[in-house]
């Protein structure tokens, strides 16, 4: 009952709260992390990006693995590819994170080096960059950088508070508001950035990466979360309900067919692995 009434009170935040803001015209970067499984809606994504996206992109930037299919796909494509080690230091077996839960051994790994790759920073030209799930579509416009600069967010109904106990470890932050900042997407300007990563480290005299990794609880499956870190963190910002639909294989289309099915009452539509299991 508590779900339910949470969903309805998003809900009428989305109705009440949504509007149109102006897009800056300054260029940003955008940064998509993959792996192989992601192909299949990749280039629903980039679609989503190219069409959607109100402002203007300079580079599309993939950050993976040196898989011969993605290698391809991006050389198809016009894609600028990057090794995801290079921009980390660090790959997901060498990372290890192996989580128990339910009796069961789970290796988040390359969950969180996908995390650690948006907030790198050390992508693009750009001083700000659009970071988006590769298995997320836009189906609507979306503004990510006002035109007096201040970024916009998009807020779901989530709520998962292992993701605010780190936020607190990590920056001293305590998370206000019922709403999250999880939203398969985010604007990220390397200065505030920047101040992130300081905060991190006078808080945990470690390196921002090295204190993720040493303030996770390995009881968690998900204990960790790049765009609620961020989103709370920066202080200055607008906000907009993400008005996203969760999607099963099955109702995966060319784009305009999905931008005619969902894009009425859809801003966005995610195809994320775990719902196909």
């Amino acid at each position: 009952m508590k779900r339910f009434l949470h969903k309805v009170i998003y809900w009428l935040y989305s109705v009440f709260n949504d509007k149109t803001i102006a897009a800056a015209t300054e260029e940003i970067d955008v940064v998509i992390p993959v792996i192989k499984k992601d192909l299949p809606v990749l280039p629903l994504c980039l679609q989503g990006v190219r069409t959607c996206v109100k402002h203007p992109i300079k580079n599309i930037y993939i950050v993976a693995p040196p898989q011969a299919e993605i290698l391809s796909f991006c050389a198809s494509n016009g894609l600028t590819y990057i090794d995801e080690q290079s921009v980390t230091g660090i790959t997901p077996e060498e990372l290890n994170m192996k989580i128990t839960c339910g009796g069961k051994i789970i290796d988040r790994s390359g969950w969180l080096v996908q995390q650690f790759i948006k907030l790198s920073g050390d992508i693009g030209t750009c001083r700000n960059y659009l970071c988006i799930d590769a298995d997320h579509v836009l189906l609507q416009p979306h503004t990510f950088i006002s035109q007096n600069g201040k970024p916009v967010f998009y807020m779901t109904h989530e709520s998962h508070q292992p993701y605010y106990k780190m936020l607190t470890k990590l920056t001293g932050i305590v998370k206000r508001g019922k709403r999250s900042y999880v939203a398969h997407k985010m604007i990220i300007n390397k200065e505030q950035l920047a101040s992130l990563h300081r905060c991190i480290h006078s808080r945990t005299n470690e390196n921002w990466l090295q204190a993720i990794i040493a303030a996770y609880d390995r009881t968690q499956v998900s204990g960790f979360s790049e765009y609620e870190t961020y989103g709370n963190f920066v202080k200055d910002k607008l906000k907009l309900p993400c008005k996203q639909r969760t999607s099963r294989y099955k109702d995966l289309a060319d784009y305009n067919s999905l931008v005619k099915r969902f894009g009425k009452n859809y801003k966005s539509v995610t195809f994320p692995e775990y719902y196909n299991h």
